[in-house]
């Protein structure tokens, strides 16, 4: 499976920015037809990004909440012609994911539920349970406002716990909310590092100049990758699942996360991002 350790959110009615997204270098765009398109834009948005399809199947789609009568059209629309990937925008329960598996039944088209309420958090699990998902994702700001809390890494931690544990439980991707400040790139390093310390796998962008950021706040430490280097030479020799290393056991679960560290430092060196400097 690709890695998804970014996620480029553009403007579903600004077309002419469309390809450029793509071409930004971020291992996923998503073209956004809720949040980003006002009321009165949303029927010309959703035929912006069909002709889109028509020549790049490529993509995520973020549609409008499904018990909504615009995310209900734009689910319609796309399932004729669809995207590799649709993004479920407040996604509350498994019946919600159930309902767009149904209506992409015919097509090889992947979801990505964004939880971002107290319902869909306290579904997670069930949501995470279910068949077809590419990922889930966090959504931070409305989360935030539900909770009443500060949009903020500390005050959601909680929240971003619960979901690992979901993902992580049924071995799927979990993708963080934007880093909504555009120019702090030491703030957006920092917290791409807490997040993948405490196991999520991606992180989303609203800028294509966070996509370096994100990327490199991915990429193991140093340490990591001699340690997993050694691990896996080691591994492929023996074809063993249980190695012993400068005389400290090393298993499976080990050797599963040094597998995922050199997967991306392999993902990091395409992209030619290389180790900072502490």
């Amino acid at each position: 499976m690709a890695l998804i350790r970014s996620l480029l959110f553009v403007p579903g009615n600004r077309p002419q920015r469309f390809a450029k997204a793509y071409n930004a270098g971020s291992d996923l765009i998503c073209i956004d037809l809720e949040d980003a398109v006002p009321l009165a834009d949303k029927n010309q948005a959703r035929e912006q990004v069909q002709a889109y399809i028509e020549n790049q199947r490529d993509i995520c789609v973020r549609i409008n909440p499904l018990d909504s009568e615009e995310g209900l059209r734009d689910l319609e629309a796309l399932a004729k012609a669809p995207p590799t990937v649709i993004m479920l925008a407040k996604c509350q329960s498994a019946q919600q994911v159930e309902q767009a598996n149904r209506a992409l039944a015919a097509t090889d088209c992947q979801i990505i539920p964004l939880i971002e309420s107290i319902a869909g958090l306290e579904n997670a699990k069930d949501i995470a349970s279910c068949d077809n998902l590419k990922a889930m994702m966090f959504g931070g700001a409305d989360m935030a406002s539900e909770l009443r809390c500060a949009f903020s890494y500390e005050p959601l931690l909680m929240v971003r716990s619960q979901l690992v544990l979901a993902a992580a439980k049924y071995n799927i991707d979990l993708i963080d909310v934007p880093f909504i400040d555009v120019k702090d790139e030491q703030g957006l390093l920092e917290e791409t590092r807490k997040v993948r310390a405490l196991g999520f796998t991606g992180k989303a962008a609203i800028h294509p100049k966070q996509l370096a950021g994100i990327h490199q706040g991915f990429l193991p430490s140093v340490k990591q990758l001699e340690f997993a280097n050694e691990v896996i030479a080691a591994f492929e020799k023996s074809q063993s699942s249980v190695l012993v290393i400068d005389g400290k056991m090393i298993d499976k679960p080990i050797i599963e996360a040094c597998q995922r560290h050199l997967a991306l430092a392999q993902a990091a060196a395409k992209d030619g991002i290389g180790q900072l400097k502490e």
